[in-house]
């Protein structure tokens, strides 16, 4: 048995569907020629009714005369009057408006509008025949009034338009772009957990594997024979300007690791992973693509948690930083003064003393402040007052001093001021000036002075202890000897504390 191929299966049915619209065009009067036809129709009518009318005139029988003329417009919607004329011009019977109608009628021949026929008796010429008809529809279509030529124009364009839908949407259902893929290549690729899409040279998907039917939610029916880029993908890495297949068939190149998302009908976002390589055929062309689809989804979604928990940590190591370090100055500072207090300034000190390994150029020197009669000011201004002194001496202090100096409340009046580097000529030289600074402020219309006692590891200190002792010895001397001065330690004044 011969088989008849799709193709020709195919334009055997848009011929048949053709030659319908062309007759269904003739049996409307659409076609070309149709005038002709009706012109043609006209005048059978008119020959008949003219030989009726001839039969009534020679009966005598005026009454069925106009009976008859009256019937036949009833009977034939086109005609618009009819009329018998005598010889010598009147109307022997007519119907209304017949001398409207005939009005522009040719007086010697017929036209398709104005017909005119001659009624014979016993060989000789009684009367003529007139019909008046409406203009032929060649001319105007009746219902549009525009030239029947576009009509059929027009007819022909929406019932093609039509036919031609249903009958190709009809087809599409029957041929299949799978059937090009061989069962067992299918089946093959039905197994991989990954998706993967057939394309061919005109990106029409012809193979879509179980895998990427379900990470979609879409049937196959709905993507056979569509183009793979309508699907509505979006490109998640925007230094990429072309789909990966499209790479793919046109440069005839593997595209590899490229990022695409899409929105799938129940308003779930995929992230997919995205290669493409050729179908080439032995020339080297592209005939198609075959791409697949790695749904990292999941994987980007544990991604972007994983980022925001460790944001957060990142936020709380930040926040329990500032919280460690507001801890360490509450725990190492003075809150009046926020100077260090008496317990961090032997922490550094020690660091200094550290094993009793200090290297001989790691110089620094102590000095020892305390402020003069301070107990007199609390006494007599009040210890809001004194508060105030306390922490102007702080603040002078830091004023003076360099960046890297440390400066300490020990307690009380009395402030402690490490000097990291410094020889002992540079730290008398800062004491006084913190000495003079201090002297020359004004505190809720009180002056205070104070006095200093500076030392430097170079003499002989071992220990902090030792180190503080030694400017405490010089501070007292300073107090002994009328205050408001800077005093530098020496032996001698070891011995006289003795």
């Amino acid at each position: 048995m011969m088989r008849i191929s799709p193709a020709v299966r195919l334009s055997i049915g848009l011929v048949i569907l053709i030659i319908s619209i062309l007759l269904l065009a003739q049996a409307l009067g659409l076609s070309p020629g149709a005038e002709k036809q009706q012109f043609e129709i006209r005048k059978r009518t008119a020959e008949t009714l003219a030989s009726q009318v001839a039969l009534s005139i020679q009966r005598g029988d005026e009454t069925l005369l106009r009976e008859l003329l009256d019937s036949a417009l009833i009977r034939n919607p086109e005609i618009k009057s009819a009329a018998v004329r005598r010889n010598e011009g009147t109307t022997l019977a007519q119907t209304a408006a017949h001398s409207e109608n005939w009005k522009g009628a040719d007086p010697k021949t017929s036209t398709p509008t104005h017909m005119r026929f001659p009624l014979f008796m016993n060989g000789e010429k009684r009367a003529d025949f007139e019909l008046s008809f409406a203009p032929l529809s060649g001319e105007n279509h009746p219902l549009f009034n525009i030239p029947t030529f576009f009509v059929l124009i027009i007819f022909v364009a929406l019932s093609g338009f039509i036919g031609f839908w249903l009958y190709i949407k009809r087809v599409l259902r029957h041929l299949d772009p799978s059937a090009v893929v061989p069962a067992r290549v299918r089946n093959a690729l039905n197994i991989l957990s990954e998706g993967v899409l057939i394309l061919d040279k005109r990106e029409q998907i012809v193979l879509v594997n179980l895998s990427l039917l379900e990470k979609l939610k879409r049937s196959e029916q709905s993507l056979l024979g569509r183009k793979a880029s309508s699907l509505g993908w979006q490109l998640d890495d925007h230094k990429d300007t072309q789909y990966p297949w499209l790479l793919a068939l046109n440069t005839g190149t593997k595209q590899a690791g490229v990022r695409l998302t899409l929105d799938t009908p129940n308003n779930v976002q995929k992230i997919f992973r995205v290669n493409a390589v050729p179908i080439l055929d032995p020339k080297g062309s592209s005939q198609g693509t075959i791409a697949v689809f790695d749904d990292i989804s999941e994987l980007e979604e544990k991604r972007l948690l994983l980022e925001k928990t460790i944001k957060k940590l990142a936020d709380s190591q930040i926040q329990l930083k500032a919280k460690n370090k507001e801890l360490l100055l509450l725990a190492t500072s003075d809150p009046l003064t926020n100077c260090l207090n008496r317990r961090a300034l032997h922490e550094q000190l020690e660091g200094k003393f550290e094993g009793g390994n200090r290297k001989s150029d790691n110089e620094f020197c102590c000095i020892m402040a305390d402020i003069d009669h301070f107990k007199r000011v609390n006494d007599t201004y009040g210890h809001g007052l004194g508060d105030e002194v306390i922490k102007m001496t702080a603040n002078t202090l830091r004023e003076i001093v360099r960046d890297q100096d440390l400066v300490a409340r020990m307690g009380g009046e009395e402030f402690c001021v490490i000097l990291p580097g410094a020889s002992l000529e540079i730290a008398q030289t800062i004491a006084e000036r913190c000495r003079e600074k201090i002297a020359a402020k004004i505190t809720g219309n009180v002056k205070v002075t104070c006095s200093f006692g500076v030392t430097s590891i170079r003499l002989g200190a071992t220990s902090p202890k030792e180190l503080i002792h030694q400017a405490d010895e010089a501070l007292y001397y300073s107090k002994e000897h009328g205050r408001n001065r800077v005093t530098a330690w020496t032996t001698q004044l070891q011995e006289k504390g003795k």
